[in-house]
């Protein structure tokens, strides 16, 4: 039985057991045998690669303002204060950068980098001056004595020539002339210095970076970061694919991953270690069950991986002499579909696949058993539900740690309703929410949104129901790799006191979108005055237009003087369906809204298929859109698709019918509130108005369409998951599973890729079949 319940044993790559013998292919050179073994420890150490060395200390330089985004993953960061001298401790070590008296070290960074991931080359303490006067001094104190190695990284971020330097050990010139890189667009590719050094008890160690021509007019030292007891990066392999981190990494049939990297400066073999131990890998030598062999191709294929697993590796590189530099260590895992229906670009979070179970088990706003609690834990963990009714939140509630699923479709009776604030996710990152209505309504007397994935990455929220919101009821703004659908948001409330806006303001708006990239489809909007949808992209850090959005087979109703507006940098709009209502005042359904350009950069469209019932068909080239003034459209509005949008197409007459079949929490139950939108979304009508505006279909409280009906208060028996592994007793047995066991939750019968647990979910809402 496979599945991620056992641990993995000493053969570095297979299934979760390690039963399956994996395939291993690669340019790779005949064993040396134990002699070549003791020469490879020896040249490691001439390299100054020793393998585990106490006191390897990585920092990178940044601004002040202390942004986790700055931050190198793995590295100390060093908030930098503009001076002519800083001093630092980390651990026993204390660093001190300094530059000559009448001169300054300022920081220096260009934000618009952080857009294509340099973190260490973006910014960085620079000196500039006369070059007899520019220098930067970093001095060492503490470090145990003996042979030591210091490794900087050296990038001009700013439009200007960098200036050429030298490095000196005390008063013997250990390196140089090194040319900075300029405006690197990768921290692989950043310009390297690399010296050794004797430490002595008691003395510090002064490193000097210096102009290499004195005599140069202006220079400039710039110095990102630095590293203590580290390999030469030049000599080091880099630029690793599968990137360092990624935990989306796509695999081809049978779990195959080819490892791809670009070799270290006189590089002529490599030497590979793999494996499921981080401390294993580090540690390993070409004895080891790690080393995968000596490689003449910067390539290496796998099969037989598992989305369960995480995977370390590590390339050490060898010269045509035979010395060997030690790589880094880097991580991924491989990619999984969060359940079955999951689509577009959020479809692969991981959730909290392979984690704990957490069970809510009372209504109240906090504390144990809560939703709230639940939420706020840490680790990967499944929140399922053992009791169903209203939860009225005295708080906001927002996700803020990684690896969550909450499983709405787990709570007895109607289901959850959340009231009184709101529910979202903020700033992180794989996490599935599914099957829950959020209806805040006005009790609070704040202005409050409903659901929203802001600047988080890689989640999906599905099958929700979000209405009776102040502020408009979804945002995404500044996302990446997310998913909204099969969800409604309806009856966003109109004139009900934005905080934000004079009294009698009109907000009834549905949602805000970003997203890099973000994908909208099967979505019903109902009853919204406006954004449906707003185009939030926003500007990126170089101040250009951001965000990439797939909008398709969404379903639109009775929207009032806006439809979809605003402006993103890709925008694709395919196959919705626009019906207006009894408050519709404007019938244009897309509306680029292009002041910025070109000033903020393009902004492209995609536009295809769409229907404005009764006004545009979906053969008529860019119906439906309101063009913008003095603009040829073909400038932007495009014939062919940016990207794949990974989701299965409907036409839009096809979406009217499929979406109202298959919309918001409609697991166990749909609810009264919903049935009613469907039905009048059917029909063209709408039952209220609101109470200020008189506008039908939109209301302005939540008291103008009857308020929140009842959800009686059902809980689960005693006897009904014996374990609390989030499997029903019943469901286990005819699973072939142990209702005594919790164990088995988290493994895989049937090695489908899903664990016991998550096929379980998936079942309640049709997902898979029957297990018996």
């Amino acid at each position: 039985m496979n599945g991620p319940a056992k641990a993995v044993r000493s053969c570095p790559v297979g299934s979760p057991d390690g039963d399956d013998a994996p395939v291993r292919q690669g340019s790779r050179s005949p064993g040396r045998g134990g002699a070549a073994i003791a020469a490879w420890v020896f040249l490691l150490l001439l390299a100054g690669g020793v393998p585990g060395r106490a006191g390897v200390l990585r920092v990178d330089l940044n601004p002040a303002e202390r942004r986790r985004d700055v931050e190198a993953v793995g590295w100390q960061s060093w908030p930098w204060q503009p001076g002519t001298e800083q001093r630092r401790s980390f651990g026993p070590v204390t660093i001190t950068l300094r530059a000559h008296p009448s001169n300054r070290l300022e920081m220096v960074w260009v934000k618009g980098f952080l857009d294509e991931g340099v973190r260490l080359g973006s910014d960085g303490v620079t000196v500039h001056g006369p070059s007899g006067q520019t220098w930067l001094e970093l001095v060492l104190e503490g470090l145990p004595p003996g042979r030591h190695s210091l490794a900087t990284w050296h990038n001009e971020p700013r439009s200007i020539e960098p200036t050429p330097f030298e490095v000196w050990v005390g008063n013997e010139k250990q390196t140089g002339p090194i040319r900075p890189s300029s405006r690197a667009r990768h921290d692989d590719d950043l310009a390297t210095a690399w010296v050794e050094f004797a430490a002595e008890e008691g003395r510090s160690v002064l490193v000097r970076f210096q102009p290499a021509h004195a005599d140069a007019g202006e220079a400039g030292i710039v110095l990102n970061a630095f590293a203590v007891d580290v390999p030469d990066p030049a000599r080091q392999a880099r630029h690793p694919w599968p990137e360092r981190e990624d935990e989306h990494v796509p695999a081809e049939a049978g779990g195959t991953v080819t490892l791809r990297w670009r070799p270290g400066r006189e590089a002529v073999a490599h030497h590979l270690y793999f494996g499921t131990n981080r401390a294993a890998v580090e540690a390993a030598g070409p004895a080891d069950p790690s080393h995968l062999g000596r490689l003449t191709r910067a390539e290496y294929r796998l099969t037989g991986l598992s989305h369960f697993a995480e995977y370390f590796w590590r390339v050490d590189s060898e010269d045509a002499a035979g010395r060997i530099t030690r790589g880094e260590i880097w991580r991924f895992r491989i990619r999984h579909r969060a359940f079955p229906t999951a689509e577009g670009y959020g479809a692969f979070a991981r959730g909290g696949r392979g984690g704990r179970v957490i069970k809510v088990t009372n209504l109240n706003d906090d504390g144990p058993g809560s939703l709230r609690a639940a939420v706020e834990a840490e680790g990967p963990r499944t929140v399922i539900f053992d009791v169903g009714g209203t939860i009225t939140l005295e708080s906001r509630l927002v996700v803020r740690n990684p690896y969550l699923t909450v499983a709405g479709q787990t709570a007895p009776g109607k289901g959850i309703c959340i009231r009184g604030y709101n529910f979202g996710v903020l700033g992180t990152h794989d996490v599935i929410i599914r099957y829950l209505r959020v209806r805040p309504g006005d009790i609070s007397g704040e202005t409050l949104d409903g659901m929203g994935l802001a600047s988080s990455d890689h989640c999906i929220v599905d099958h929700c129901s979000i209405s009776w919101t102040l502020d408009e009821g979804f945002s995404s703004r500044g996302a990446r790799d997310i998913t909204l659908q099969r969800t409604l948001i309806a009856e966003a409330l109109n004139e009900a006191g934005h905080r934000k806006y004079p009294p009698g303001t009109r907000h009834g708006y549905a949602a805000s979108i970003g997203g890099h990239i973000g994908s909208f489809h099967h979505n019903l909007l109902a009853h919204c005055a406006g954004r449906n949808w707003s185009l939030a992209g926003g500007l990126n850090q170089s101040g250009r237009h951001a965000g990439w959005l797939d909008i398709r087979n969404n379903v639109v109703y009775n929207w009032h003087h806006r439809a979809t507006d605003g402006g993103a940098a890709k925008v694709q709009f395919v196959n919705n369906y626009y019906k207006p209502g009894p408050a519709t005042e404007w019938f244009w359904i897309l509306r680029p809204q292009r002041e910025g350009v070109p000033r903020f950069g393009p902004q492209d469209y995609y536009v295809a298929g769409n229907v404005l019932e009764g006004r545009v068909g979906p053969e008529e080239k860019w119906g439906g859109v309101r063009l913008w003034p003095g603009e040829p459209p073909e400038q932007y509005l495009f014939d062919q698709p940016f990207f794949d949008p990974m989701v299965q197409t409907h036409s839009a007459f096809e979406t009217f019918t499929n979406v109202l079949a298959n919309v918001g929490c409609n697991f166990p139950v749909q609810d009264d509130l919903d049935r009613r939108i469907l039905e009048e979304v059917r029909t063209g009508t709408a039952r209220f108005r609101g109470s200020r505006t008189g506008l039908p279909g939109l209301p302005d409280s939540q008291n103008d369409v009857g308020g929140w009906e009842e959800y009686p208060e059902i809980r689960r028996p005693p006897d009904w998951d014996s374990d609390d592994d989030g499997m029903p007793d019943f469901w286990e047995r005819r699973a072939g599973l142990d209702p005594r066991d919790p164990v088995d939750a988290q493994q895989d019968r049937n090695g489908d890729g899903y664990t016991n647990l998550e096929e379980y979910l998936g079942w309640l809402v049709g997902e898979f079949p029957d297990p018996d």
